[in-house]
């Protein structure tokens, strides 16, 4: 049996016809748009002529590009340092690199485009880096504390364009928008002035220190200084300026000064500087830009009165010039006509004067000098004729002490009637003063003098003609009495009388050389008082000698006592 037999009465399945397939697509030919292809690559050429514009734009916006050099960045940061003028901000630092031979650090910015900043990149502009300072000008930079360092600019005068410059490692004191005028100061030496110190006008802060330069010789140091406006209409050809820095103490044969201007200059040293116009008005002769001065030590030389002839000597010494210096004045009677220039030692020795001497070269103004009548010519004298007349009649130069306390010495030009015969020697250059020994060394040799002439006197033979004069008044005196008693009763009234007299005259006699018999025989008070005196009168002389060669060494010993007193 089938396992699945079909029943019988099951319906035989009737076959479906399977659909007609669908008919094929037709294919109909069309030409094909001429735009077709530029549709696929319009957004790629939008974005292509959207990004050349955009370049074209920013090649046409972009500033100047420059090139700083300094010797470190510290601080600086490329795409944020900025860089300002006036504290607008022109640009940014785009990169930092260091120079090829490592020696310095090249900083590249870029700044913005507007209107004139061509002629703001000039070959005299100046760049340097703002940072927090403290100097004697004052303190500058503290809001680069908060938001870091930038480059600042000074723009220069030059018409000359330029993209390369070296930047300044010390801030400018003045900046081109201000106004006023620069001067040149010439000086010995810098003392304690540096860039910065402040320039006073009758103790008012008028401008500054801007620059310090030692010149090519070396020879001296030339300051920029830069006034301020409206004060540079005082600066005029007869200014005088003057070291004013810290405290001034000078010490002379005048006494001791103390001179100062304010804080600022006792700390960090200054300039002040004066007008020396006489029957005028300061500034009516202003001075004119980068117009040269002299830079004076002080204020007393600065302001000295100018001599416009002046005539030099020389003057021998024998005698100690410890206390003498350079500038120190010449006088006469107590007015200034001169001053000390130098001071060395006599090359030349004589046969009246075998020791080197010490040679003391003064100038001397003839303008201050006291002027001789001329009576018997037409003509008034010349200086040279003056001054022999002069040391005709005892005018010589002699050292005195100005200052006991200070030990400074000066020279005195005076009269000294009972000094020996002397002339200018006309023949040296510069011609030979005659002088005098000086006033202590005059007193020293008066008391040796005085000491050698008591030591001189015939004491022995004094007492030896006083014991003669004595023993003879004695015989006198004893024969007289004996002729009176041999004559007593022969004699006149007037006779005897006159014999008494004599005889009181006699004893008187008698008293009085055995008096100066008492003082004058060995062993009597006065021929060893005498020598006492002698031997003390020695004694002062030497030792005010030592005193004035010690208060030569030590002046300072009269205030402070000698170095072993103050243990």
């Amino acid at each position: 049996m089938d396992e699945n037999p079909i029943a019988a009465d099951a319906p035989v399945p009737v076959p479906v016809p399977a659909p007609p397939p669908p008919p094929l697509p037709s294919v109909r030919i069309e030409p094909r748009s001429p735009w077709a292809g530029w549709l696929i690559w319009l957004v790629p050429v939008i974005a292509v002529v959207v990004g050349l514009w955009l370049g074209a734009k920013a090649w046409f916006d972009r500033g100047p590009v420059i090139t700083i050099s300094f010797l470190g960045a510290e601080g600086l940061e490329a795409g944020k340092t900025k860089v300002r003028y006036k504290d607008v901000d022109i640009g940014t630092v785009t990169a930092i690199r260091l120079t090829p031979d490592h020696a310095r650090v090249e900083v590249r910015a870029e700044l913005k485009k507007f209107a004139g900043i061509d002629t703001m990149l000039v070959a005299d502009s100046r760049f340097w880096i703002v940072r927090p300072q403290v100097s004697v000008s004052g303190v500058s930079g503290l809001g680069t504390l908060l938001s870091g360092p930038y480059i600042g600019l000074d723009i220069g005068r030059s018409r000359v364009e330029q993209r390369r410059f070296v930047g300044l490692e010390v801030p400018p004191i003045v900046t081109a928008g201000v106004a006023g005028r620069r001067f040149k100061l010439k000086a010995s030496t810098m003392g304690s002035v540096s860039i910065g110190s402040p320039l006073y006008y009758r103790r008012v802060p008028v401008g500054q220190v801007v620059a310090a330069d030692l010149d090519a010789d070396g020879a001296a140091v030339t300051f920029t200084v830069f006034v301020n406006a409206p004060y540079d209409r005082f600066v005029s050809q007869r200014s005088r300026f003057w070291h004013a820095s810290g405290v001034d103490v000078s010490i002379g044969v005048d006494g001791v000064h103390l001179r100062t201007q304010s804080l600022a200059s006792i700390v960090g040293g200054g300039i002040a500087f004066q007008d020396t116009t006489v029957g005028g008005r300061p500034g009516e002769t202003e001075a004119g830009a980068d117009t040269v001065f002299t830079l004076y030590p002080d204020r007393t030389l600065a302001l000295k009165q100018p001599d416009l002839e002046g005539h030099d000597y020389l003057a021998l010494f024998a005698s100690s010039v410890r206390g003498l210096q350079v500038g120190a004045p010449v006088e006469f009677r107590g007015l200034s006509i001169g001053e000390v220039t130098a001071i060395d030692i006599e090359s030349r020795p004589d046969a009246a004067n075998p020791e080197p001497r010490i040679a003391v070269r003064i100038r001397v103004y003839p303008g201050r000098l006291p002027t001789l009548p001329s009576t018997r010519r037409t003509q008034p004298l010349s200086d040279r004729e003056t001054l022999d007349l002069m040391t005709a009649k005892g005018f010589r130069a002699q050292l005195r002490n100005g200052n006991l306390l200070t030990g400074q010495l000066y020279v005195a030009l005076d009269y000294f009637p009972r000094a020996a015969a002397a002339r200018v020697d006309w023949r040296r250059d510069p011609p030979l003063f005659p002088t005098v020994p000086g006033s202590l060394d005059s007193f020293q040799d008066a008391l040796a003098d005085i000491t050698d002439k008591i030591a001189k006197l015939p004491l022995d033979q004094v007492a030896q003609d006083v014991h003669g004069t004595l023993a003879a008044a004695q015989a006198a005196l004893t024969h007289t009495d004996a002729l009176v008693l041999q004559m007593g009763g022969e004699l006149t009234p007037e006779a005897r009388a006159t014999l008494v007299d004599a005889r009181r005259t006699l004893a008187g006699l008698n008293r009085t050389l055995d008096s100066v018999d008492h003082l004058v025989q060995p062993g009597a008070p006065l021929p060893a008082q005498a020598g006492a005196t002698l031997t003390e009168v020695s004694q002062a002389a030497q030792a005010l000698r030592t005193l004035a060669d010690y208060l030569e060494r030590h002046p300072e010993s009269l205030l402070r006592g000698k170095p072993e007193d103050r243990r």
